[in-house]
C-alpha cells in the first residue's frame, strides 16, 4: 500500500515529468490520473518508484539537474534582432569572478563577451551538495542568425550548449503566404496506385506520373502516405504509421525497371504471368510483391558490385552511391545492420520473437556481436544501403521532375506519430524512446474504449536533454519534399500514453516541450523550404490551434467534423483559412462509404458495435447525410438526393462535395483519389489489426485508364472555377 509521503513524491515526480493530473475527454468528462497510473507511467519511463528513498532521489536529481550542469545540452531560442536571454547557474563564491561567453556560429564566425555573475539579475538560489548555487540571467544583446551554433560559458569551469536559433514561423510557400492565396492538391496512398507497368504495388514511377498529371492540371501539391521503412519479412505489419524506421524509406516503392542495368540483367526480370497476377488482385499481395522485388534487387546489386569492382563507365553512379552513404553516415550503417540481423533472426528458431523481447548480445547496436555480424556479412549490409540509395534516388527524381516539369507543384510527405517498438529506430536509439509506453488516445465517438496505437513515443526526458533524434527525423522526412504532414501534431504539446499491457483507460497525457519542438520545426521547415501541415483532429488542448497559427503550421479541416454548434455542416466561407481541407482521411470512411454507412456495417460485422448500437448509428448517419445535402444546396451545389444503396451512381454527390470544398475559404484543399474514384471501402479501420485488410486495398481504376484523367480533370475545373490554380492542360 502506498503511504502519504510516497504518494506525494509520486505526484511531484509526475509533475516534473509533465504527467497531467487530469484530462477532459471529447465528451467533456474529467478523468483524474490515479496514483497507480502515475506509478506505472513513471516506471515505464525508467524511474524506480518502489520506495520513498528512490522517489526522493529521483525528484532531487530532476530538480537539481540544471543547477548541477550549468547549461542544458540544448538551448532553443527564437532569433531576434535584440538578442536573447540565457539563464546561468554558478556557485555564489564565484559571483565576483570575470566569466566569458562565446558563440561559434555555423559558418565559423566567433562572437564573444564577458560578464560578472554579481552584475546579472539574481533569479533564485539553491544549496547543492553543500554549495550555494545561484541562478542568474545573462542578456546577450547581439543578433544571432538562425541555425545550430555552439555556445560556451567559461569561468573556473566551462559549460557548453548547442544553441538553436529558430525563425518565428514555419516556411509557407508564397502562394499561400499572400492574402487570398488558395490552391488545391491530390492525396493518395502510394501502395494503392494501379498501373500497367508496376509490380503489384504503386511505386515511385507511379508517383512521378501522378504528380505530373496533377501538376499539369494546376494542382499545387500531391500528398502521400508515409514512406517509412516497414518490415519486408513481416508483410502482415503493413501500416505506414507503425514503421520500423522513420529515418529511412520503404524499398517496396522502388521501381526496379528503371534501376541502371535492369534491361541487361535477365535475373532481375519477372514473368508476364506473375506481373499480371500481382497487378490484378484487389489487395496488395505484399509477400509475393516483395519476393519478386527482392529477387530483382539482389540481381541488380550483384551487377552493381561487378561494375564497382571493374570500374566501368558508370563511375558517376558509384560516386553518387558513396556520397549518399557518407551523407547518411552512422544512422544508415546501423539501419543496414538491423536489417541484416532481422533477416538472420527471421530465418532462425527465434523467428516469432520480437526484438523488444530478445535477450543477448545483439540487443546492443554498438556491441561486439553486432560488429562481428557486420564484418561477416558486409555484402548484405552493403545491399541494404544500396536499397536505401535506390529509394532515395528515385524519390529525389520524383521531386526534381515535378518541380521542373510543373512549376509551383510539390510533394507533401507524411510523418508518423511513433515507431514500432520492434523496429530499427527503437533498436538503434533505445534511450531515445519510452519503450515501456504506447501512444494512444482517450475515448471518443469512434472509439468508446480509447485507443492503443502500438507505437512508442520519444522519451520525454531524453528529448529535453537531446533534440538530435527529433531533428534527424524532421530532416529525413522533409527530404525531397515541399510539404510535410505531421500525423497527430497535437503530440508536439502532449501525448496520451498507455503503459505497456494496460487498457487505454489506464493511460494519461504527458506534456512535451512544445516551444522547443515547434522552434526546431520552424528552423528545419525553412532550411528545407518545406511547408508544415499538422493533423489536429481529436481531443485538442485549449489554445493549441492558436499556437499552430502563430507558427504557420496549417491545420486540417475534415468535412465530416466541420460543424456548427447546432450540428449543421459549416458553409464554405466558414472554413478556417490556414488549413488543408479534405472530405475524409485514411482512418475515416470514404465519401461513398460515409453515404452508405459502410464503416458502421463493418464494425458491426467485426463485433465492435452491437446490433442496437449499429442501428442507432446508421439512423444518425442518415440524418448527417441529409444535413450535408442541405449544406450543399445552400452553398449552391444542389443534388436531387444522395443514395445509400450500391446501385445508384454517386458521381453527382461526389462532384458536389468536391465543388463545395473547392469553394471553401481554406487556403489548401486536397481531393482524395479514393473519393474521386468512388471507392466504398476505407483504407484503415482503427481498432483493428488483422480483422480488416488495413493498408492493402488498391484503387479500382488504374493510372493508365482514361477515366482516371477524367476525374482529375473534373476536380481541377471545379478548383479553377473557385480560384484555385488553373487547368493548364485540361
Amino acid at each position: 500500500m502506498i503511504g502519504a509521503d510516497q504518494e506525494n513524491l509520486l505526484s511531484r515526480l509526475a509533475g516534473l515529468m509533465g504527467i497531467e493530473p487530469a484530462y477532459f475527454d471529447i465528451f467533456g468528462c474529467r478523468h483524474e490520473t490515479s496514483i497507480d497510473t502515475k506509478a506505472r507511467i513513471l516506471a515505464a519511463l525508467g524511474f524506480d518508484v518502489r520506495s520513498t528513498a528512490a522517489l526522493e532521489a529521483a525528484v532531487r536529481a530532476i530538480e537539481e539537474e540544471p543547477w548541477r550542469e550549468g547549461l542544458a545540452p540544448f538551448t532553443v531560442r527564437t532569433s531576434r534582432a535584440a538578442g536573447f536571454a540565457l539563464d546561468l547557474f554558478s556557485p555564489a563564491e564565484e559571483a565576483s569572478d570575470h566569466w566569458g561567453w562565446q558563440v561559434v556560429l555555423e559558418d565559423g564566425e566567433i562572437m564573444h563577451g564577458s560578464y560578472r555573475p554579481e552584475d546579472l539579475p539574481l533569479l533564485a538560489a539553491r544549496d547543492i551538495a553543500g554549495r550555494r548555487i545561484e541562478q542568474r540571467r545573462l542578456e546577450i544583446r547581439r543578433p544571432i542568425p538562425t541555425g545550430y551554433h555552439r555556445l560556451a560559458i567559461i569561468g573556473r569551469r566551462a559549460a557548453e550548449t548547442i544553441l538553436v536559433m529558430a525563425p518565428p514561423r514555419c516556411y509557407v510557400p508564397a502562394q499561400f503566404d499572400e492574402e487570398g492565396g488558395r490552391g488545391w492538391g491530390v492525396s493518395a496512398h502510394l501502395y494503392t496506385l494501379r498501373s500497367n507497368r508496376n509490380w503489384g504495388v504503386g511505386d515511385f514511377s507511379d508517383l512521378a506520373r501522378l504528380c505530373r498529371l496533377a501538376g499539369e492540371l494546376g494542382a499545387a501539391a500531391v500528398a502521400t502516405n508515409p514512406f517509412h521503412a516497414l518490415f519486408p519479412l513481416r508483410p502482415a505489419e503493413a501500416s505506414p504509421y507503425a514503421p520500423s524506421s522513420r529515418l529511412f524509406l520503404n524499398p517496396i516503392y522502388i521501381d526496379a525497371t528503371i534501376v541502371p542495368g535492369f534491361s541487361e540483367c535477365a535475373e532481375a526480370h519477372v514473368s508476364t504471368a506473375t506481373l499480371t497476377s500481382l497487378r490484378n488482385v484487389k489487395m496488395v499481395d505484399y509477400p509475393n510483391v516483395w519476393a519478386a522485388k527482392l529477387k530483382a534487387f539482389e540481381a541488380l546489386f550483384a551487377q552493381f558490385q561487378h561494375r564497382h569492382a571493374h570500374g566501368d563507365e558508370t563511375q558517376h553512379e558509384i560516386a553518387d552511391f558513396h556520397r549518399f552513404v557518407g551523407e547518411r553516415g552512422a544512422a544508415l550503417q546501423s539501419f543496414a545492420a538491423f536489417s541484416v540481423l532481422d533477416e538472420l533472426h527471421r530465418d532462425s528458431a527465434a523467428e516469432t520473437v520480437p526484438w523488444s523481447q530478445r535477450q543477448g548480445p545483439y540487443r546492443d547496436p554498438d556491441g561486439a556481436a553486432v560488429a562481428r555480424i557486420v564484418r561477416e556479412r558486409s555484402d548484405r549490409v552493403a545491399f541494404h544501403k544500396y536499397l536505401q540509395y535506390l529509394a532515395d534516388h528515385q524519390l529525389r527524381a520524383v521531386a526534381d521532375q515535378t518541380m521542373q516539369a510543373v512549376r509551383s507543384s510539390w510533394l507533401v510527405r507524411d510523418l508518423a506519430l511513433g515507431t514500432n517498438p520492434d523496429g530499427a529506430d527503437a533498436w538503434m536509439l533505445p534511450k531515445a524512446f519510452a519503450l515501456g509506453l504506447r501512444c494512444g488516445a482517450p475515448p471518443d465517438d469512434f472509439h468508446p474504449d480509447g485507443q492503443d496505437w502500438g507505437v512508442v513515443p520519444l522519451h520525454p526526458l531524453a528529448l529535453r536533454r537531446d533534440y538530435s533524434p527529433f531533428i534527424a527525423m524532421l530532416r529525413a522526412n522533409m527530404r525531397h519534399a515541399g510539404g510535410l504532414r505531421i500525423d497527430h501534431v497535437i503530440g508536439l504539446q502532449r501525448q496520451f500514453m498507455v503503459p505497456l499491457g494496460e487498457r487505454p483507460s489506464q493511460g494519461c497525457y504527458i506534456n512535451l516541450p512544445l516551444d522547443e519542438m515547434t522552434a526546431i520545426l520552424a528552423l528545419e521547415s525553412h532550411r528545407n523550404s518545406c511547408m508544415v501541415i499538422g493533423e489536429d483532429l481529436g481531443t485538442v488542448p485549449e489554445g493549441f490551434r492558436d499556437r499552430m497559427r502563430e507558427k504557420a503550421i496549417f491545420g486540417c479541416a475534415v468535412l465530416y467534423f466541420e460543424r456548427a454548434g447546432d450540428g449543421r455542416f459549416k458553409a464554405p466561407y466558414e472554413y478556417p483559412l490556414e488549413v488543408a481541407a479534405s472530405a475524409s482521411t485514411h482512418d475515416l470512411p470514404t465519401l461513398v462509404g460515409y453515404l452508405r454507412g459502410e464503416d458502421i456495417k463493418v464494425r458491426r460485422q467485426l463485433g465492435i458495435y452491437t446490433e442496437a448500437a449499429a442501428h442507432a448509428l446508421l439512423a444518425e448517419r442518415q440524418g448527417d447525410c441529409q444535413r450535408l445535402l442541405e449544406a450543399l444546396a445552400q452553398a449552391g451545389f444542389p443534388i436531387a438526393s444522395a443514395h445509400e444503396d450500391d446501385s445508384r451512381d454517386p458521381a453527382p454527390f461526389l462532384h458536389a462535395v468536391h465543388a463545395f470544398l473547392a469553394a471553401s475559404s481554406a487556403k489548401l484543399f486536397f481531393a482524395q483519389l479514393d473519393d474521386l474514384l468512388a471507392e466504398p471501402d476505407q483504407l484503415n479501420m482503427p481498432g483493428t489489426v488483422y480483422e480488416y485488410p488495413n493498408w492493402r486495398r488498391k484503387l479500382s481504376v488504374a493510372l493508365d485508364d482514361p477515366s482516371f484523367l477524367e476525374v482529375l480533370t473534373a476536380v481541377a475545373r471545379s478548383c479553377a472555377e473557385w480560384g484555385r490554380g488553373s487547368t493548364r492542360n485540361a
